[in-house]
């Protein structure tokens, strides 16, 4: 028994969608920030506020995740800083967006309050 496909199958399979991934370019941020907390409000170009980022501490290398956190409904994160530790390596990745990395010194007198924005990958 011979099967054919008819031209309403063979016009389904050509019209499926297409899922393409944008690329992701992970930005890194040359400077140090010195903050006053490992803490920061995390928004998308337009300054709205991103839930649920991924908040990483790696270690110096970016190879072994220390610990990890995310962006509550108002976009914001804290870390508790860690007794000795001076410089923090964080990463912060969410669908959509490309991954940024940035170096952080907490300097309670000298910090700033740090707001971050994501840049939409392309």
């Amino acid at each position: 028994m011979t099967r054919f496909l008819s031209l309403a199958t063979i016009v389904g399979l050509l019209c499926l969608p297409l899922k393409m991934d944008a690329q992701y370019q992970v930005i890194e941020l040359a400077d140090l920030q010195l903050v006053k907390s490992l803490s920061a409000v995390v928004e998308d170009p337009a300054g709205s506020p991103l839930t649920n980022v991924l908040v990483q501490e790696f270690s110096p290398d970016w190879k072994t995740v220390l610990r990890t956190s995310a962006t509550d409904s108002h976009g914001k994160f804290s870390l508790t800083s860690v007794q000795g530790r001076k410089i923090y390596f964080l990463q912060l990745s969410t669908p959509g967006f490309d991954p940024l990395r940035l170096r952080i010194q907490v300097d309670r007198k000298r910090g700033a309050n740090l707001e971050l924005k994501l840049t939409i990958a392309t």
